[in-house]
């Protein structure tokens, strides 16, 4: 190997740790195909996992619109909204579970502040699972991915569907990265809808009804 070489290497190695070390601020625009999605379409998507040996039944917008890019159609920084519904009570939570990538390292994204009513809400994220291990700087940088969770309420997500427009969430790293994105309020509609319909047919959601009802 040149000196030449060698030193070219070692230049690109830094200016790979500088890229790397700076901090980023990356929107990510809705698909057009996505906007225009009505809540209907995003109800009759609704995944719904209810597994008898479960107490608690999933419900999720996932399959409601995914980019699915690349050889494997892995989606890019896809957003869904997931529901867990106790089956005993009908008692959920609500979850916003999110796909982050981008070019290494690994940014370690731990924080969303998402809009409300008043005043945007700072919150910890969950990390779900992410491929920090075969994130690179050094030799050719990989794409890193991250999956990560925050939880929201069911009243907050009630209002945001009511607005017009999309509910807007931005993700922050220690690092002082930013990724910013935002779910429709058709989809947090149609979510709802299959919530409130599968809740119907629980036998302690019905006996309450059917109490009021005599009230």
């Amino acid at each position: 190997m040149t000196k030449t070489r060698t030193a070219l290497l070692a230049l690109t190695a830094i200016a790979g740790l500088a890229a790397g070390g700076a901090a980023s601020a990356e929107t990510t625009p809705l698909p057009a195909r996505q906007v225009a999605l009505g809540a209907d379409h995003f109800h009759a998507r609704a995944h719904v996992v209810d597994d008898p040996l479960d107490i608690e039944t999933v419900i999720s917008s996932e399959r409601g619109f995914q980019t699915g890019k690349g050889l494997f159609r892995a989606p890019s920084n896809d957003n869904h909204l997931r529901a867990v519904v106790d089956k005993r009570s009908g008692a959920t939570r609500f979850e916003v579970r999110q796909v982050l990538t981008y070019m290494g390292p690994v940014r370690g994204y731990g924080e969303v502040a998402y809009e409300t009513g008043q005043w945007p809400v700072r919150a910890p994220v969950t990390r779900i699972k992410d491929n920090a291990g075969y994130c690179f700087v050094f030799e050719a940088p990989e794409l890193c991915r991250e999956e990560v969770a925050f939880e929201i309420s069911e009243s907050e997500l009630r209002r945001a569907a009511a607005q017009p427009g999309a509910w807007r969430f931005k993700f922050k790293s220690d690092g002082g990265d930013e990724h910013r994105t935002a779910i429709t309020h058709a989809e947090i509609e149609g979510l709802l809808k299959a919530v409130d319909g599968y809740r119907r047919t629980l036998p302690a959601v019905q006996a309450e009804a059917d109490t009021a009802a005599d009230g």
